[in-house]
């Protein structure tokens, strides 16, 4: 058997068929809205995502109204499953999902300030919160998730998959390992700059340079090559015998899919940043919230760069791994 094809492991009961809702997805777009229009009249705004021209203003209008069309209007449970229609909707569904993804970058930066703002934990500025912002980039998130799969369930049911888990007759899981191994590599390009500065390299080292030993840094190395590996090794369904306790036992696929889904939504919410600024600069907006031809650009750009790329990779590698484990549908009885 292909490494990273692995067997399903056996479910205790078989997943239910859950009616089809679409009010989380109307209901999600509207509070998008409400947040974009609020946002300029609330108090509190801090400008260090809003007004680096990475997010064009008109993004969460033009998405969330999208959305809108494609969940209220066109009803994606009843739009035409052929031809053009089909086409239509989900070229307006993919269209809303990714200007809204646009809108939630830097929601990290906002999760992180938000801590030492709880916290109290000395940061200087980097526990002020913009709060407006932080808002409009939640809503935003929360839509993009939301929309995003009911639009996966809409083209894989109108293929001829099965309504209830998507699952297309004649073809199986991806397998992990296709995205897994290489998200483990992925995960150490980040942390590895951050050991060479900390040795002493010059090369895109800011000055002056204070950083001790890149602890936060280690510790995503080993959590992302863990996790990584989880989703494709035989460990990530079953503890292995050097596990203390637990060896032998059935692994909870919830602690991988749950991990792993959060953290490639933290890494693209966080990679995709400079490629949006690009974005809204080519459309006419400011310049680029950095000097792009300066060196530290480059190291900019490959950091914020494998960030994305170990986000869809791992995404990827979730996906499968979803898939594989998931309990056996009581529709389609894959």
């Amino acid at each position: 058997m292909p490494e990273g094809a692995l067997t399903t492991v056996p479910a205790t009961a078989p997943l239910p068929v859950r009616p089809r809702r679409l009010w989380p997805v109307v209901m999600a777009n509207l509070a998008a809205l409400g947040a974009a229009a609020a946002q300029p009249h609330l108090p509190g705004a801090q400008d260090y995502i809003s007004g680096k021209g990475i997010v064009p203003a008109w993004a969460p209008w033009v998405g969330a109204v999208l959305g809108l069309a494609v969940s209220v209007a066109g009803r994606l449970d009843r739009l035409p499953c052929r031809g053009g229609g089909r086409r239509t909707a989900v070229a307006t569904g993919w269209t809303a999902t990714v200007l809204l993804l646009w809108v939630a970058v830097g929601l990290i930066f906002d999760l992180f300030r938000g801590f030492f703002w709880a916290t109290g934990i000395p940061a200087g500025d980097f526990a002020t919160v913009d709060w407006p912002g932080f808002l409009t980039r939640l809503t935003a998130f929360v839509a993009t998730v939301l929309l995003g799969r009911e639009v996966r369930n809409f083209q894989r049911a109108t293929r001829g998959g099965c309504t209830a888990c998507g699952h297309l007759p004649g073809r199986s899981a991806h397998r992990t390992s296709r995205y897994g191994y290489p998200a483990a590599g992925l995960a150490v390009l980040y942390p590895t700059v951050k050991y060479y500065w900390w040795a002493g390299g010059s090369i895109g080292r800011p000055e002056p340079y204070t950083e001790g030993f890149p602890v936060m840094e280690t510790m995503l190395l080993v959590g992302g090559v863990v996790l990584a590996l989880a989703l494709v090794r035989p460990w990530g369904r079953v503890y292995p015998f050097w596990v203390p306790v637990l060896a032998g036992r059935q692994v909870d696929r919830r602690i991988c899919v749950v991990a792993g889904w959060a953290l490639s939504a933290a890494l693209a919410l966080q990679g995709l940043i400079p490629l949006f600024a690009e974005f809204n600069h080519l459309l006419g907006g400011p310049p680029l919230p950095f000097d792009s031809a300066s060196v530290n650009s480059w190291l900019i750009l490959a950091v914020y760069g494998s960030w994305g790329l170990f986000g869809l990779t791992l995404a990827g590698a979730t996906q499968a791994y979803q898939q594989q484990t998931r309990p056996e549908c009581a529709q389609c009885g894959n």
